[in-house]
């Protein structure tokens, strides 16, 4: 029975595999976004929750008002001790260095990358770190290593690891030796480790943060009591802040520069590929429906010659099976070519087991739900069917509830992620190419550093390059911000009554400094070397922290200085555009030639060209030099990282859905115009044109097209509304959005239908008529 019923579904596809390959595409699309991020997100949240007592488990930095979010990784290495002495809610801290890179070591004249930790001893004890060989205790001096029991066994083999000198690369050849080996983590973790060195800070003081400190809470703590004593810490003169998060939720609320997609874009993807597969389950199950309906004679029969109700049910969701089974084998094709990459963007170091073994329980389960909806439905629609005469044929055209809500909801989803899409891209469009964000910083390069180079021959080489336009001195770069300073502002004119303060950053700037980056002037004047120590400008977001409206002559004071404001700037974004603008002031810089970073500007289309002279005359002093060179442009669009590669996953899905709604249309035409020949027969006997045919069909798909646009247009406007409400720079969003994407998808529809009906109608109505 099961053989025969696969062979029936079998030849059903093959009747209609137009209708059913866009099925399976858009299934298996759907299906692959679905598993990849369902698989990514409960990733990124099982991030440190295999340790014990992870829900006690925190991670302490400072505040910084040079990070956008304000969180800064590193704290003082006198943290640890502070809490420990005066926190009773912890339990054990521990210090973890800040340089905590990937590094290359050497062993045996062989190159091999491997992830070090730089730990104290307090961390082996607050982790559980066992031992399984060597030196149980692990009391590491400055030359000695312990490895994980894994990265011994891809470095050695079955070969011991103890006593084995392993050169670090990066530090010069430094040779350390291995003297223990470590039970690996059974899970992933911020802080994964092959190596572990021990840590040292020979001058720990309030001033400096070069490092990371984790601590572990008593059970049933009281978490708030403590977050609010160490959101203010006054010792040693310094006033601190260390604000404090779960370590297992590290990633999610302070995400490193490094993640490529952040947890909201990753669960926002998910959900799009959830869509996506109702969308190709809805364009399925309504041509099924619809074939159903069709097949009420041959149903009939069926049970006449005693078939029972659950022999037919099975027979049709044996093709709803096979269906599904062609998309998830489709799916996992699709998966299998695109795991590297997909690797590399979730940065999820795993072997392919790991996917496919999660993959196969979510597509365990979509099959499940869908069967269930599934038999739902064709109960509900077999109750009708099986009943009727064996000699009353169905004069269904097309037009139930279920054939014109699941073409809606398609279309509906279609134009609402083409909106989205098109709103998303122009918004990234205006963030990287604006000039609205303060600071001109297309095709400006930095040195940021050179060893064995002399910065005079880089400045002389540069000014000889004609590919260079222009040369900034005696300023660092300020994307990313190298070199600032900050004063607390306790009064200001104007001030309101109360014990209020701002915090105001420091910078200094001059003319070449605005010639450069374009620095776009509000009100005022500029300072200049005439105006001294007494005078300064200042930008957009601290008239606003002043509670100014005509702030040009007014007076702030500083450490017994008076400042008086000249001059007003554009808010510059150091940032990315999410984060506000700190309120900034500027003093007169004297120019330096020898502080600073080397600031050039190149003409269009020549980095490459000028980077590659720059290096050839830095070799040429010295055999050994290197330059650190950066592109201001190409640090600031990779704060938009996770953004950009939203958009692209986003552009991927919306052609798969529009394709997945378009060929549903041209399938359900199809059907439609199998059912109607009769009808349009007979239209056509009774005097009725082409125009005329074509209009009675065009018109029912612009109705729903209307009513599909009516519910996407709003929804789409209210969700990008809020997308764009976080950053603090948007796009318009303009009427031709809306009345592009109506006549573009207007015209698809158009063109899928017009070719099936005028083949349909061109039909002889006697032959028509006679063959019904």
């Amino acid at each position: 029975m099961i053989r025969h019923n696969l062979k029936v579904a079998f030849r059903n596809l093959l009747k209609y595999k137009v209708q059913m390959g866009i099925s399976i595409i858009g299934l298996s699309v759907g299906f692959a976004c679905l598993a990849l991020s369902v698989l990514w997100i409960r990733y990124e949240m099982t991030y440190d929750t295999f340790h014990e007592g992870a829900d006690r488990i925190y991670f302490a930095g400072s505040s910084s008002l040079s990070q956008g979010d304000g969180f800064s990784y590193n704290s003082s290495g006198l943290l640890v001790d502070y809490l420990l002495k005066n926190c009773p809610e912890v339990e054990k801290a521990c210090h973890i260095s800040s340089n905590n890179y990937p590094e290359n070591i050497k062993y045996q004249d062989i190159e091999w990358q491997i992830q070090p930790q730089t730990v104290d001893s307090n961390f082996i004890s607050m982790f559980n770190i066992i031992a399984i060989d060597g030196d149980i205790h692990l009391q590491l001096n400055k030359d000695q290593i312990a490895i994980t029991d894994k990265a011994a066994k891809r470095i050695f083999g079955a070969e011991s690891p103890l006593g084995k000198k392993m050169a670090f690369i990066q530090r010069d050849n430094e040779e350390k030796t291995i003297v223990a080996v470590v039970k690996s983590w059974r899970g992933h973790s911020s802080f994964s480790f092959d190596i572990l060195l021990p840590y040292y800070d020979s001058e720990p003081n309030w001033g400096q943060q070069n490092c990371y400190t984790l601590f572990r809470a008593y059970p049933n703590s009281d978490i708030k009591a403590l977050k609010q004593r160490i959101e203010k810490i006054e010792v040693a003169g310094h006033l601190v802040s260390a604000p404090i998060v779960l370590l297992s939720a590290l990633r999610s609320d302070y995400p490193k520069k490094d993640m490529n997609v952040k947890q909201d874009h990753i669960r926002l993807f998910a959900g799009i590929g959830l869509l996506v597969v109702i969308c190709g389950l809805c364009n399925y199950l309504t041509i099924l429906i619809t074939r159903i309906r069709m097949r009420k004679r041959e149903l009939a029969l069926r049970k006449v010659n005693g078939a029972s109700n659950g022999s037919l049910v099975r027979l049709i969701l044996s093709e709803l099976l096979l269906v599904l089974m062609l998309s998830f084998g489709a799916g996992g094709v699709l998966i299998e070519l695109t795991l590297p990459a997909f690797k590399q963007l979730s940065q999820i170091n795993e072997n392919a087991s790991f996917f496919y073994s999660e993959i196969f329980i979510y597509m365990l389960l979509l099959v499940a739900i869908t069967i269930a909806i599934s038999s739902m439905l064709i109960h509900y629609i077999k109750k009708g069917t099986l009943s009727d005469n064996i000699h009353c044929k169905s004069n269904l055209h097309l037009s139930g509830w279920f054939y014109k809500g699941s073409l809606l909801f398609q279309l509906l989803i279609s134009i609402g992620f083409v909106f989205c899409t098109l709103v998303m891209m122009k918004q990234l469009n205006f963030l990287l190419n604006s000039k609205e964000l303060g600071l001109e910083r297309h095709n400006v390069g930095v040195i940021t550093g050179a060893s064995c180079c002399d910065n005079s021959l880089l400045k002389k080489t540069l000014d000889q390059i004609p590919e260079v336009e222009k040369r900034l001195n005696g300023f660092y770069t300020p994307i990313p911000k190298m070199l600032f300073g900050y004063y607390r502002i306790e009064r200001w004119d104007d001030k309101p009554a109360g014990d209020q303060y701002i915090t105001m950053e420091d910078e200094t700037i001059n003319q070449d400094y605005v010639d450069f980056f374009e620095v776009e002037l509000l009100k005022g004047n500029w300072v200049d070397e005439k105006d001294g120590e007494g005078n300064i400008i200042i930008n957009e977001a601290a008239v606003k922290a002043l509670g100014w409206n005509q702030p040009i002559g007014k007076k702030i004071d500083i450490n017994s200085r008076t400042l008086t404001v000249k001059g007003v700037i554009k808010d510059i974004y150091y940032n990315a555009p999410i984060y506000p603008v700190v309120p900034t002031m500027y003093s007169y810089h004297k120019e330096s030639e020898n502080e600073g970073h080397i600031i050039f500007k190149v003409k269009e289309n020549t980095w490459d060209i000028v980077c590659q002279k720059l290096i050839d005359e830095a070799r040429k002093a010295h055999p050994d030099a290197k330059l650190f060179l950066t592109k201001m442009e190409d640090v600031y669009d990779d704060y938009m990282k996770s953004e950009q590669n939203l958009n692209k996953l986003l552009s991927v899905v919306s052609f798969i859905c529009i394709l997945i709604a378009v060929f549903g249309i041209f399938s359900l035409v199809t059907l439609s115009c199998q059912q109607r020949q009769k009808e349009i027969a007979i239209r056509k006997v009774n005097g009725a044109s082409m125009r005329v045919i074509l209009n009675q069909f065009f018109k029912e798909y612009l109705l729903l097209l209307l009513a599909a646009s009516c519910i996407a247009f709003p929804l789409g406007f209210i969700f990008m509304k809020h997308w764009l409400g976080g950053y603090m720079k948007q796009t318009s969003i303009e009427w031709w959005l809306y009345g592009g994407i109506f006549m573009g998808m207007a015209l698809i529809i158009f063109l899928c239908i017009i070719g099936r009906i005028w083949r349909t109608a061109r039909q002889n109505p006697a032959e028509v008529i006679k063959n019904e």
